[in-house]
């Protein structure tokens, strides 16, 4: 570990590093109004505006903050973590899991230790935001929770002067449920920075994060009928017995990442299309199990135990420590071509943090080094064609051989028609969580010995048409050794491959000042389909009046949203390691084939944003039929309150 840190520091210090940023080339507003004191008065005033306030994420152009009341933003804005949940079923708690209806994945090669139950609260690389704000700005994000729980994100951001920025962003989150061992809590630690020099010759950015998502665990209700009758008596939820008492899992990321640029040759006007860049990554991730309060024997009886008498020893941990360094070489021809290529080196190392028992001969401590390349390329060809590529391939002694390659291709015949089409191929090992672990429960300890690669084939693309801006989606998966947590909670990788086939269509309706915004989406696994089941439909609609008010000071959205899924037979939440499993031969749920109404009210004032929403108000009305996942019921009615507001002084 001390050589790592080392290593770490001299090539901090030692290195060139990334921090590219591509402005859009459309002729935008001014990003400050001039206006002169008197007649007589040679001092100017600058009046900042929208466009003096711009983010960007990582291989992303500069956006300014969107301060527009959509329907997006209601879709976005009613959830603690800012997205939009169409494909996926949440748990009835903010901060819990989500249960995943629609397939997806992501076409790169990094190995990771992540749980699916805690997958939903983490940023990512690609989620980060770096700023540039001609006046500092603040932004809060908040949403209440259940029994006083409230979720609450500050983030604060300022221009030191017209070359370095830095931002700080803290979000809290704590709420009960309104089930028995349901306490959800997380904080997230945020700190940005980016700096160019006057000429643009040397750039660079970074951030330090620290991620905490905490979970009491109740493996679901112990007595479904209870629920599903609407017995008077099991109104509050709080009377329902659950599965586990005194469980609860933990989920820690840190991560210290930094780039920067240096460009080699100038071709004037603070342009250089020749460049290093070096981008630089250490975090640690940790995810510990754990049910040292109580002795629960949902899962097995005491004597299946390691030390069965000793509950304070009742737990399990894990832990994964990553270090990346990519150095590359990038050419820049203005906004036709880009094209980088470099080395990448990893350094895994991957361990259990205690011995649950001498019996487990398995190894505690997997270290890999990784070395291969990697590069992307944008190309231009002429307005209208767009193709952007990018491709990596990684080798080591433990993990072997990995690779993707994601292409997109952006057809646009005619304005406001155009396909963006999709070809990705990864073959790469799955989660480190569910290849490997430890635990308390004899049967639950298991280590994937020569684990082979999943190797995904993912190709399709969007068609957007101008009337009623529709979208028209389709996707293919061919997923080949796809590896699932059986009935039995141990890991499996398929003989055969798993196919899936889907095709969406959204559109937006408008008659004068009514919307109807549709979301329709139809899924068939053709192969395998008992390791990977899945609803057949998903579908979302939404009618909404939309006005001004107060004189045109204000604006609101009113309306009715609905979401529907069909039944099928889900995965079963399996807390010990917050992943979805299969369910036995003596279980037979189904879930689904229920709709879920809420109504909403939106509304914008200035640059502050306010939901109010009575949030599944049929609860009572359609049947108590309506789940999440098997066990874990979706949450009653409740009055939702969601606020985004932004800050510019």
């Amino acid at each position: 570990m001390t050589r790592i840190k080392i290593f770490l520091i001299c090539l901090f210090v030692g290195s060139f590093l990334f921090a590219q940023v591509k402005e859009n080339d459309k002729k935008n507003p001014p990003e400050t109004n001039i206006k002169s004191g008197s007649a007589n008065d040679s001092v100017k005033i600058y009046n900042p505006t929208i466009q003096s306030y711009k983010y960007w994420k990582e291989e992303s152009p500069k956006t300014i903050f969107d301060t527009v009341l959509t329907i997006d933003k209601y879709y976005k804005n009613r959830m603690y973590n800012f997205k939009d949940y169409f494909g996926s079923m949440p748990f009835s708690n903010i901060g819990e899991a989500a249960n995943q209806l629609l397939y997806s994945t992501k076409i790169n090669s990094s190995i990771d230790l992540m749980p699916a139950g805690k997958s939903s609260n983490i940023l990512g690389v690609e989620d980060i935001r770096y700023f540039d704000v001609q006046t500092p700005m603040t932004e809060f994000q908040y949403n209440n929770g259940y029994k006083q729980g409230h979720s609450l994100s500050s983030l604060f951001t300022h221009n030191i002067n017209s070359r370095i920025n830095y931002s700080i962003q803290y979000k809290g989150l704590r709420s009960e449920g309104k089930y028995m061992d349901q306490l959800a809590s997380s904080n997230t630690l945020l700190f940005t920075t980016n700096y160019h020099t006057k000429n643009r010759r040397y750039q660079l950015w970074g951030h330090y994060m620290v991620a905490n998502v905490n979970n009491e665990e109740n493996a679901g209700i112990m007595y479904p009928e209870n629920f599903e009758n609407g017995d008077s008596r099991f109104k509050n939820r709080n009377r329902m017995e659950m599965n586990l008492s005194g469980a609860n899992s933990k989920y820690e990321k840190r991560r210290f990442y930094i780039g920067q640029q240096l460009g080699l040759f100038s071709s004037g006007e603070n342009l250089y299309p020749v460049s290093l860049r070096n981008i630089l990554s250490y975090e640690t991730t940790h995810y510990t199990y754990g049910e040292t309060s109580t002795l629960n024997t949902f899962f097995d009886t005491q004597d299946n135990m390691f030390d069965g008498t000793n509950i304070k020893g009742h737990y399990n941990s894990k832990k994964l420590r990553k270090f990346t360094n990519f150095t590359s070489a990038t050419f820049n021809w203005t906004d036709k071509l880009l094209f980088e290529a470099g080395l990448k080196y990893e350094h895994l190392e991957f361990k259990f943090d205690r011995p649950v028992d001498s019996s487990i001969n398995y190894p505690q401590h997997i270290e890999d080094n990784r070395i291969g390349a990697a590069g992307n390329l944008t190309f231009n060809w002429k307005e209208g064609v767009i193709l952007k590529s990018k491709a990596e391939a990684l080798t080591g002694d433990t993990f072997k051989n990995s690779y993707f390659i994601d292409n997109h291709l952006v057809i646009q015949p005619i304005k406001n028609y155009y396909l963006d089409a999709n070809l990705g191929i990864k073959s790469q090992i799955p989660s480190l969580n569910l290849l490997y672990n430890q635990s308390f429960y004899k049967k639950f300890n298991y280590f994937t010995e020569n684990p082979s690669n999943e190797r995904i084939l993912q190709a399709g693309g969007t068609l957007h048409l101008k009337p009623f801006n529709t979208r028209i989606r389709a996707q293919f998966y061919d997923l080949n050794k796809y590896t699932y947590i059986d009935e039995n909670a141990q890991p499996q990788q398929s003989g055969a491959s798993v196919n899936i086939v889907q095709i969406g269509l959204q559109n937006s309706f408008q008659f004068k000042k009514f919307h109807l915004e549709t979301h329709l989406a139809y899924q068939k696994v053709t192969n395998n389909s008992q390791i990977l089941p899945l609803p057949e439909f998903v579908g979302r609609a939404t009618f909404y009046y939309q006005s001004k008010a107060f004189k045109n000071h204000a604006e609101y959205q009113l309306g009715l949203n609905a979401y529907y899924f069909s039944k099928f037979k889900s995965r079963i939440f399996f807390p010990v390691t917050n992943e979805f499993r299969l369910q036995s031969s003596t279980e037979n749920y189904n879930i689904g084939e229920y709709p879920v109404f809420d109504i909403f009210l939106q509304f914008k004032v200035k640059r502050m944003m306010i939901i109010l929403e009575g949030q599944h108000f049929n609860s009572s009305l359609t049947g108590y039929d309506f789940y999440s996942t098997p066990l874990n019921p979706y949450t009653d009615f409740r009055l939702n309150v969601g606020v985004l507001w932004y800050i510019f002084t």
